[in-house]
């Protein structure tokens, strides 16, 4: 059995009992089959009993590097002489029994005694290029955070008392106990055994929320920092509707601690000097903070970007050591990094919510543990832990967005469970949807999957995926897939019949 309990083998492509040959291969709806790349090109022999059999073709750069580099590919569909082999994609880049069992453990919460309400302190605060000093006063204090409100006379933070005691009771029942559960705990360098909220006006010149490591570590190009554990969030005042509401606000809260703890996880406890992973691997588990912890909402539309534009990804940008953001591409990169990190998840089991708002560990909670505690970079860590390549673990991602929860648009179903994300779940506790599903309905709109091409439009990024859909004709009992592509970009194939 793989992927939480789903069967993991798909029926294996029967040689045709035509006189085509032993290498026609005959696939069923749903079934994946890989084809061999020899020369930098593939070509397979697909028999078309039907005509009317639809194909998507999955077409992966397996160039992880930093380069931004777009190579040349054709695909053509004439007659194949020449195949280049194939073989049936019937198991998982990771399974769930490999997880399952592996012991979580629960770590004692930090204590401490935190500073009363009304104390006041000097904060360094980030607006956009450059650090401002406010003052800040304590506006309230519960059993796992300290809110702290900008008192500076030009620039007041304005917050609501309903707002506060609303805020701080779900951070304090729901968000930070699920946040440990899922990634451990976070740091408390300052002794209080508490989070620091930060309400100011002037957090919305850089974002609309934020963390800086610098608060907890002094690495290389670090200001001077505040010396604990610190989330600045835009006081609702100052967020134009509907993004000002403490339930939006919540999620961005989630995202920003997952931060926090991952920057514990992986810097501080390794006692780093950097923090080795990629912007776009830190902001996947961010977007991934916000579905697991049950708040998702706004994620919905990073997730679209990443389907719609998922030309312009690429797993590069994850995997690298890439430190700054891409202004042109952010949404998709964001979106895509998120799709990756909750697939990574769903494959090792994923987790279950219970209606006493805590998260049963299913397998996914252990990888993520192994992969975040490990000094090397997720993507360093990753092939390790899955004893997977990362072309592997890539190439079955880019699958997985190719046919998962395609029975919503009319498609078969994967017949190989590991080329689909687990079943979402409704939050017991929130009522909103965690996890992924590709189709989902949101808003008033709906995700389409990943945006499919008629016709290859002949570039392919490193580190990316182009998928072309391939039809059947009447007159044609067989069908010939040939693509090419420059070798620098490591290309891998598979075709996957949908319908």
């Amino acid at each position: 059995m793989g992927c939480d309990g789903r069967s993991a083998t798909a029926p294996a492509p029967e040689p045709s009992k035509s006189d085509a040959g032993a290498d026609l291969i005959a696939l069923a709806p749903g079934n994946v089959v890989e084809v061999v790349v020899a020369s930098d090109r593939a070509a397979a022999r697909i028999e078309t009993r039907s005509g009317t059999e639809q194909y998507i073709a999955v077409i992966a750069s397996t160039k992880f590097d930093s380069s931004s580099s777009t190579f040349s590919y054709s695909l053509s569909t004439e007659r194949v002489d020449q195949p280049t082999g194939s073989r049936t994609e019937s198991g998982c880049a990771i399974t769930a029994d490999d997880f399952r069992n592996t012991l979580v453990p629960v770590e004692p919460e930090p204590t401490g005694t935190p500073l009363p309400v009304g104390t006041t302190r000097s904060l360094q605060v980030s607006v956009g290029t450059k650090t401002e000093t406010i003052t800040a006063e304590v506006a309230a204090v519960s059993t796992r955070a300290i809110v702290w409100k900008d008192v500076t006379p030009s620039h007041p933070a304005t917050l609501d008392t309903a707002f506060i005691n609303d805020f701080v009771a779900d951070f304090d029942k729901t968000i930070l106990p699920r946040e440990r559960s899922v990634f451990g705990n976070e740091s408390d360098i300052d002794g209080d055994g508490r989070i620091g909220l930060v309400f100011t006006p002037l957090t919305k010149d850089s974002a609309v929320a934020f963390f800086l490591g610098c608060d907890i570590a002094k690495l290389e190009g670090c200001p001077s920092g505040n010396k604990g554990e610190y989330l600045y969030l835009t006081p609702p005042s100052d967020i134009a509707p509907p993004y000002n509401t403490a339930a939006a606000i919540k999620e961005i809260l989630a995202h920003e601690l997952g931060h926090l703890i991952h920057y514990n996880r992986k810097v501080v406890r390794n006692a780093l000097q950097v923090w080795p992973d990629s912007s776009y691997m830190i902001e996947g588990f961010g977007g991934f903070a916000q579905d697991v912890i049950g708040y998702q909402a706004g994620n919905f539309y990073v997730a679209q970007a990443g389907l719609n534009e998922i030309d312009g990804f690429s797993l590069a940008d994850v995997f690298g050591n890439v430190t700054k953001y891409d202004k042109t591409r952010d949404g998709l990169l964001r979106g895509g990094a998120y799709l990756f990190v909750r697939y990574i998840y769903d494959l090792a089991g994923g987790d279950r919510a219970l209606e006493s708002g805590s998260i049963e560990g299913l397998g996914g909670t252990a990888l993520l543990r192994k992969v975040l505690d490990d000094p090397k970079s997720v993507s360093a860590a990753m092939p390790l832990t899955a004893n997977k390549t990362l072309a592997d673990l890539a190439l079955d991602f880019y699958t997985a967005l190719a046919m998962s929860n395609g029975e919503a648009s009319g498609r078969a179903a994967p017949s190989n469970g590991c080329f689909s994300y687990l079943k979402t779940q409704t939050d017991p506790i929130t009522g909103k949807q965690r996890g992924a599903d590709l189709f989902a309905a949101f808003h008033g709109q709906k995700l389409q999957g990943p945006a499919l091409q008629a016709t290859a439009d002949g570039k392919l990024r490193a580190g990316g995926v182009e998928y072309v859909t391939i039809d059947a004709t009447a007159d044609r009992s067989e069908l010939g897939i040939t693509i090419t592509a420059d070798a620098g970009a490591a290309m891998r194939v598979r075709i996957a019949r949908i319908r």
